[in-house]
């Protein structure tokens, strides 16, 4: 027992180490084998998912495909084509093992996209075009999508870097990726570059650029001080300008084929936030809104946002009204990119120090003890959140920047900081100022290491949770029926 335990040891500080995914699958399917999860992973029961239901189904699938009955398929396909089908996509029965979760899970995803290609390849003598057509934009629409979505966090959104690289490497990365304040940085990389620029543009290589340490981020301990604002301002748009090309969200969205989205917050608490995309604000320049979204409030001045008038010039977007940082109002702005990409699925990428503080990564397995000190926590949190929001209603100060600072301080506590599939930084506590400081090389391979290795422990479930989604976006995208 006790040697065991001490392979299994030696098997996770390997894992921490490993290089490539490819070597972390290994080690981690040999460390289910070595406690004994290879058979969890056979048996179909759980208590955490309607295991009966889904093996009847894939049953029933596999028999009509064996049989070529494509009409009955169809049929059986539009009777339950929708996501998390009996609970399958709980985190619950990915924290058991370490790599993938049960067997009957995997297989059944594989099945029915194997049955959506069989639909989509079939004669169009036994399924008509139209029929076709018809079933895959009301799959598609019923099924829904997913979206990346990347947090604020200072110097630590260099993490959302290995957790892009992970996916992109896997072919898992969502085309819908969302980011607030540094992670609008990451997201804006992302979405402003090609398949074949993205691996050196996410590399250390790239993202690393000295600064000039005289003009770097110098924080007053007052957060209404305006000193030094412009010098680290000029510092951050000169790194902007290293990484970022000098283009619309709609250019980008022409290039790339993802729809960036970018958060930003009004300087006024009567001016609502706003979610910069190729559909709301096509000609508005990505860079001003990366600064907008990176302008932390008494540290960075509130930016006017840019974009391009019909005649080609540079002028300002709404220049009576300035904006600042986008993960104080919406960090993860899920409900906004449902309503305008049909996304229902998504998975947070979070570096966030304030959403760190006040919420437990709800994927990871606790005792009692554990589970009744989040519940303690969500409960100190709602509670702070009325009476700020009862302060913020009722309360005004002579000063602007206090009643500013009241209102941003409930739209931090007021958010979900949670999704669907959680990725969450290990190290949540961190000097403040060390976050506004400007990184070492070595610091940010670290962050860019870190987000990597967090993302592996993810992949399976992202593979399977996306499997069925990836697969009819890409027939709808081949077959020309995207709406």
């Amino acid at each position: 027992m006790v040697l065991a335990r001490l392979q299994s040891r030696q098997i996770l500080k390997k894992m921490d180490a490993a290089e490539t995914y490819e070597q972390w699958t290994e080690l981690a399917s040999a460390y289910d084998h070595e406690n004994g999860l290879d058979d969890w992973k056979s048996a179909d029961a759980s208590k955490s998912y309607d295991y009966r239901a889904i093996r009847q189904r894939l049953d029933l699938i596999r028999d009509l495909r064996f049989r070529q009955d494509y009409h009955q398929l169809l049929f059986t396909l539009n009777e339950g084509v929708h996501g998390n089908l009996g609970g399958m996509g709980k985190p619950a029965l990915y924290n058991k093992a370490k790599l993938g979760t049960k067997n009957l899970i995997h297989q059944f995803v594989r099945e029915v996209c194997g049955a959506l290609h069989d639909i989509d390849e079939v004669d169009e003598s036994i399924i008509p075009l139209a029929e076709k057509e018809d079933f895959f934009v009301r799959a598609g629409h019923c099924y829904g999508r997913s979206a990346l979505m990347l947090s604020g966090g200072a110097v630590l959104g260099f993490f959302h870097a290995g957790v892009v690289k992970a996916l992109f490497e896997q072919g898992l990365l969502p085309d819908i990726i969302s980011g607030s304040s540094a992670g609008s940085i990451i997201a804006a990389t992302t979405c402003t570059h090609t398949d074949e620029e993205l691996e050196h543009r996410l590399s250390i290589d790239n993202l690393h650029h000295e600064v000039d340490k005289s003009s770097g981020v110098q924080p007053s301990l007052s957060p209404f001080a305006s000193r030094n604002q412009p010098m680290d301002a000029d510092n951050l748009r000169s790194y902007l300008e290293k990484i970022i090309p000098d283009m619309t969200f709609q250019e980008a969205f022409e290039l790339t084929g993802r729809k960036l989205n970018i958060t930003v917050t009004g300087l006024s608490p009567k001016q609502a936030p706003r979610l910069l995309n190729a559909t709301t604000s096509p000609n508005v320049l990505i860079r001003p809104a990366v600064m907008a979204s990176c302008a932390i409030y008494g540290v960075y001045p509130p930016v006017t946002l840019m974009c391009r008038n019909a005649k080609g010039e540079t002028v300002p977007y709404l220049p009576d009204l300035r904006w600042i940082d986008g993960s104080f109002v919406d960090d993860l702005p899920a409900k906004r990119l449902t309503r305008l990409y049909g996304v229902n699925h998504f998975i947070a990428s979070m570096t966030n120090p304030a959403a760190l503080a006040i919420t437990p990564d709800p994927d990871t397995p606790g005792n009692i003890f554990r589970q009744a000190f989040n519940y303690q926590s969500r409960i100190v949190k709602n509670v702070t959140t009325e009476m700020l929001k009862i302060s913020r209603d009722n309360l005004r100060f002579k000063s602007p920047a206090l009643n500013m600072l009241q209102h941003l301080s409930y739209g931090v506590l007021a958010q979900d900081y949670t999704a669907d599939i959680n990725i969450f930084l290990r190290n949540r506590w961190n000097h403040p100022l060390q976050l506004l400081a400007a990184p070492s090389r070595q610091a940010m391979l670290r962050l860019i290491r870190e987000g990597e290795v967090s993302t592996w422990e993810r992949i399976e479930m992202v593979r399977n949770c996306t499997m069925i989604s990836r697969t009819l976006d890409e027939i709808l995208h081949r077959r020309g029926w995207e709406k």
